[in-house]
C-alpha cells in the first residue's frame, strides 16, 4: 500500500465512523486465496470504528456437499423449490461455511457473532407449484 492510497482513504474515516457495513459474500470467496484480504479489510475497517455485519451464501458449498452426498440439489440459486434434502444439506453447508468465517474473523482478531437462528413459513401452493420448504 502506498501512503497516498492510505491518505485517500483517510478522508472517509469520520463519515463512515460509527456506521454499520453490510458485507455481502459469496460462499465460494472462502475458498478463495483473496479471503485473508478481505478479512484483514475488515479489520481494518472494525480498527476505524465501523461496524461490519457480513451476510454470505453458500451455493459453492451445497453443491459441493451434495456431490459429495449423492443428492442432488432442487434448488442453488435461491429462486426455486427447496425440497426436503435440499433444505438439510443447505443448513449442514451453511453451518460449516459460518464456522469457517468466524474462524477467520477470530484469527484477526475481531469478535463476532452468529444468530444462529432460522425464521421461515412455508409459502405453499402458488400457480400450481407446491413449493415444499422454500
Amino acid at each position: 500500500m502506498k501512503l497516498t492510497d492510505l491518505r485517500g482513504i483517510l478522508q472517509y474515516v469520520p463519515q463512515f465512523r460509527e456506521k454499520t457495513f453490510v458485507i455481502s459474500l459469496d460462499g465460494a470467496v472462502v475458498t478463495d486465496e483473496n479471503f485473508a484480504n478481505i478479512l484483514t479489510d475488515i479489520a481494518l475497517m472494525r480498527s476505524l470504528n465501523i461496524r461490519v455485519v457480513l451476510v454470505h451464501g453458500a451455493s459453492a458449498q451445497i453443491k459441493a456437499l451434495g456431490e459429495e452426498q449423492g443428492i442432488q440439489p432442487s434448488n442453488l440459486d435461491g429462486a426455486g423449490v427447496t425440497d426436503a434434502a435440499t433444505l438439510k444439506l443447505a443448513l449442514t453447508a451453511s453451518n460449516r461455511l459460518t464456522h469457517e468465517i468466524l474462524e477467520g474473523l477470530s484469527a484477526n482478531d475481531l469478535r463476532a457473532a452468529c444468530t444462529n437462528a432460522i425464521l421461515a413459513y412455508p409459502l405453499g401452493i402458488l400457480d400450481g407449484v407446491d413449493h415444499l420448504l422454500t
